[in-house]
């Protein structure tokens, strides 16, 4: 979920390339109806989402859905109030833009091995 399209673009391209299934939002009206509507293994969310700060609420409506996804955060302006306000929602990880490309299928990667590990855990 990320309001600049050119971002949105190189996400979409660079996560299908690596096998993911990608759906995209440039707004939080519509990151907010696809996740009502699906379960996702992982929503990579703008901070800056269409305004400042929208992205961490759609992150928290992502981390209280019964099947949370993943939650990776991405930020140009990485400010301290930000990072404590992420860290609070108990996100997965955070990414700084414009650097953050490249770093996205292996924080993906390693995010959603994670999470599959923790379910083996709590399973037996």
């Amino acid at each position: 979920m990320e309001d600049e399209p050119s971002i949105l673009s190189t996400y979409d391209l660079l996560l299908t390339e690596e096998g993911y299934e990608v759906s995209t939002c440039s707004t939080y009206k519509c990151g907010h109806q696809k996740l009502k509507e699906r379960n996702y293994d992982a929503a990579l969310i703008d901070i800056s989402l269409e305004r400042e700060d929208l992205g961490l609420v759609l992150a928290k409506e992502a981390k209280d859905l019964s099947r949370p996804p993943v939650v990776i955060l991405s930020t140009g302006y990485p400010t301290l109030d930000r990072l404590r306000r992420a860290l609070n929602l108990q996100v997965d990880y955070l990414v700084v833009k414009p650097d953050e490309a490249m770093e996205v299928t292996g924080v993906l990667q390693r995010s959603l091995a994670r999470r599959e590990l923790r379910r083996q855990m709590a399973a037996d």
